[in-house]
């Protein structure tokens, strides 16, 4: 142990510090600043020679002692007037926006704007803020004082007329982030992952984007939808918005079409869930010369295509018997707008699967509550009351003898019909028209579809997307913009730690960066998270230390947001 003088220019003075000394995992010698004793001008004026005791002290202190005598010196310091606490965690998300060079695509986005406002400030507090403690814009606005960082002057106004520039930009941003991202090496289009979500609105108000449609959540308010293109590593590429009564099937096209122009991708490989699967989506995959994976509906498509599924000759089944699967080769035909038709190779992988079957069976369990009941009493059955079963009663007419004739009167329930979807239990499958593909291929990068999942849930719940605040369509979009930039952020936040933790762990550490500043300009450092430390060491930058100088703190920013 040994006392440490550290200088502060701005005071012509010294603090000092009880420092210990060590070898770190690179056997570089490393000071850990222990206690805080004061600055040397103020403690030399009631004691002449008070370095000389400190360090005759600092030699008796042993190393036992150390975390004892942390908790003191920190209890102490916490207990000074005129304290308030920051958040620098911010920085190691400032260094993953500056690297993306997001500020320059701002000054040339902005170059010959007359803006009142900085719109790089505005756009790195909504982001940071929705990466940190994600609320109103309002809130955000509120707490800016938060933040270890000095942003120019701007006023609650300013931020909601920032919402429309972010709008108007987010195309040009989404083509230059691709440009950095593929420079950096990070973008890994071997795969690509498409899937579509809905966010709800608490207001009921409607508008060109804001319309009542099927809510992934059940909301009866107003919602929004979402297409969401992410590649291999798990980083988006990019995303657009439609009005939330936009079938989910129409909103591939837009986006790759847009995709295919302006990122310059190469041949990709698109892997979809069956809500994406249509002919003209899968047609147009294939004219791009681009392969696809996709899941395909087995119920609804006819008896041809189930029957494939069911025939048994060709499954190779698990030594444990809990699943089994087949790969048949098949021809897709697809009718043109002049009455022609296309054909298609492709291969379709028929799945089953123990747990699916149980699954399916246990979801179909109320259902098989409700067919009983209305085949008792089909005259009660009614769109109210039909979801999920009115596609196995046939609506007739039928007279006292119970003749069918022509009208409406009675529903007729079609056995055949159920028992066979009965028999598709457990079974799913996917078609792809890359023919090189091995089973065990196919179902191993459809399954990483999860991605994308996981980053919807991500948007939702840890940036807490939803519900929408905002209300016009310009300033939603602009929402979205900062939506996406935060989990764009985290992405590679996570990659920079080996994948290793989800973005609420990350999310905690970052948070756990906190200082109290008090009016003497010495900052105590809360308690941090052991990722925080691994994010450190990944950044090379010293937070490791429990007391720091203001100048020490905003030295190690600036380093942290140039890395």
């Amino acid at each position: 142990m040994f006392i440490k003088l550290v200088p502060i220019k701005s005071k012509n003075d010294k603090l000092v510090y009880l420092a210990h000394g060590y070898r770190d995992s690179n056997n570089k010698v490393k000071h850990r600043l222990i206690k805080l004793y004061g600055y040397l001008g103020e403690l030399e004026a009631s004691e002449p020679n008070v370095l000389e005791r400190l360090r005759r002290e600092a030699k008796k202190i042993s190393n036992d002692n150390i975390e004892v005598t942390l908790k003191v010196s920190t209890a102490q310091i916490k207990k000074r007037g005129n304290k308030k606490k920051f958040n620098y965690g911010y920085s190691f998300l400032e260094a993953i926006y500056n690297s993306l060079t997001i500020p320059k695509f701002i000054d040339f986005y902005s170059e010959n704007k007359r803006f009142k406002y900085n719109l790089d400030d505005i756009l790195k507090l909504l982001v940071f803020s929705r990466c940190l403690n994600p609320s109103s814009k309002r809130e955000s606005f509120n707490q800016r004082g938060n933040y270890f960082f000095e942003l120019e002057d701007f006023s609650l106004d300013n931020v909601y007329e920032s919402l429309s520039n972010m709008s108007e930009m987010k195309d040009g941003l989404m083509v230059h982030l691709n440009k950095e991202l593929v420079k950096q090496g990070l973008r890994d289009v071997s795969l690509v992952f498409y899937d579509v979500t809905n966010y709800y609105f608490e207001s009921e108000a409607l508008s060109e984007l804001k319309q009542r449609g099927v809510s992934k959540e059940n909301r009866k308010t107003a919602i929004i939808q979402m297409g969401l293109f992410i590649d291999n590593n798990g980083i988006p590429i990019t995303y657009e918005l439609f009005s939330g009564n936009t079938n989910d099937l129409s909103t591939m096209r837009p986006i790759l079409e847009k995709v295919k122009k302006d990122y310059n991708l190469g041949k990709i490989t698109i892997v979809g869930d069956k809500g994406n699967n249509s002919s003209s989506n899968l047609k147009m995959i294939k004219d791009y010369g681009d392969d696809y994976i996709i899941a395909q509906r087995i119920r609804n498509r006819g008896n041809k295509y189930s029957d494939i599924v069911l025939d048994q000759s060709g499954y190779i089944e698990s030594q444990d018997k809990s699943f089994r699967y087949k790969l048949v080769a098949f021809d897709k035909e697809i009718e043109l707008s002049d009455g022609s038709i296309e054909v298609i190779k492709e291969h379709l992988m028929c799945f089953w699967s123990k747990d699916e079957e149980a699954y399916q069976k246990n979801k179909r369990g109320l259902l098989d509550e409700k067919i009983e009941k209305f085949i008792n009493e089909p005259s009660k059955l009614k769109a109210s009351n039909s979801f999920g079963i009115k596609k196995y009663f046939k609506q007739v007419k039928v007279d006292k003898g119970g003749e069918i004739l022509k009208g409406k009167d009675t529903f007729v329930f079609n056995q055949k019909k159920y028992e066979r979807d009965i028999a598709l239990d457990g079974y799913y499958t996917i078609v792809t028209n890359n023919l090189d593909l091995s089973p065990m291929e196919i179902v191993k990068y459809y399954r990483q579809l999860s991605r994308i999942e996981e980053s919807f849930k991500i948007t939702k719940s840890d940036l807490e997307g939803r519900p929408i605040y905002v209300w016009t369509d310009e300033h939603i979009k602009g929402h979205f913009l900062t939506c996406y930039l935060s989990l764009l952020i985290y992405r590679i936040l996570q990659i920079k730690l080996e994948n290793k933790y989800p973005v609420h762990k990350i999310k905690a550490a970052l948070n756990s960066a906190e200082l109290v500043s008090d009016s003497s300009g010495i900052c105590t450092i809360i308690d941090q998270d052991l990722i925080f430390d691994e994010i450190c060491k990944k950044f090379e930058v010293d937070y490791l230390r429990d007391y720091m100088s203001v100048e020490q703190i905003k030295q190690n920013i600036k380093k942290t947001i140039q890395s």
